[in-house]
């Protein structure tokens, strides 16, 4: 008889709460969690207190539990350990190929999003953009592909607090203007910036998802508009097959 390992029970319990927690569309107060967990409620009390006494969950001002800021920099850490970076590379190489131009992976950081790799494109005029780059979400095919991501919640939250200020004379900074392009990336799955973070360059933009509104990164083609083809199913097919096969394999890693 293998010799149970003490406590295992409680941790089991205690990972299964923050898990339901974490999957939960909404944020759950105390008598959801009763009635969807089944715990009785000196359990449930007593699980609950241990979670937000180490930083994973947090009681918000309506009294509901959300995931705590150790948690999240937790995530933030497993998925650096996961490396998309290694994970994404052949996969962009290979869109590169495809589409031509050149291609960006952007991962959140603070109020934007940070290039974490570009593959150059062969043609003769490039992109000028270098890794550790910073990209507003307003403005960039990156950032509103991640935007579209997000679940409606998320979004509106991130949008009250959002600067938008003009980066070209083509940038949306009206809230309404961005939802609308949120909203045509939403039904077409992917963006196309039109010139609002660097005149003279477009981008078709999606965003790689662990699950359902979890976006974790974003990738663009950028494509000088002298060099713009008018089929833009050159672009996009791929692009949307790229996010598609990545998304998988980071909903199988995560």
């Amino acid at each position: 008889m293998t010799k149970q390992v003490q406590g295992t029970q409680s941790f089991a319990r205690s990972i299964g709460l923050l898990q339901h927690i974490c999957d939960r569309q909404t944020p759950p107060d105390l008598q959801e969690l009763l009635t969807e967990c089944e715990f009785t409620r000196p359990t449930l009390y007593r699980l609950l207190a241990g979670l937000e006494a180490e930083g994973l969950i947090h009681q918000s001002a309506g009294r509901r539990y959300k995931p705590g800021a150790r948690l999240i920099s937790l995530a933030r850490k497993a998925l650096v350990q996961s490396d998309i970076r290694e994970l994404a590379r052949d996969a962009l190489e290979q869109l590169r190929d495809q589409t031509g131009e050149t291609i960006h992976l952007a991962v959140p950081s603070g109020d934007g999003l940070v290039y974490i790799d570009k593959i150059e494109s062969q043609e003769t005029v490039r992109m000028a953009s270098t890794i550790g780059t910073s990209v507003p979400l307003h403005s960039s095919g990156v950032g509103k592909a991640f935007l579209a991501a997000l679940d409606k919640t998320d979004l509106l939250n991130r949008l009250e607090h959002m600067p938008m200020p003009a980066i070209t004379r083509f940038t949306t900074t009206s809230i309404d203007g961005l939802l609308q392009h949120v909203s045509a990336c939403q039904a077409e799955g992917y963006i196309f910036d039109d010139q609002e973070n660097e005149e003279g360059i477009v981008c078709f933009g999606a965003a790689i998802t662990e699950g359902p509104a979890r976006p974790v990164a974003a990738i663009s083609v950028s494509v000088p508009m002298f060099r713009l083809a008018d089929d833009r199913s050159r672009y996009v097919t791929p692009l949307l097959h790229c996010v598609r096969e990545l998304s998988l394999q980071m909903s199988s890693t995560i």
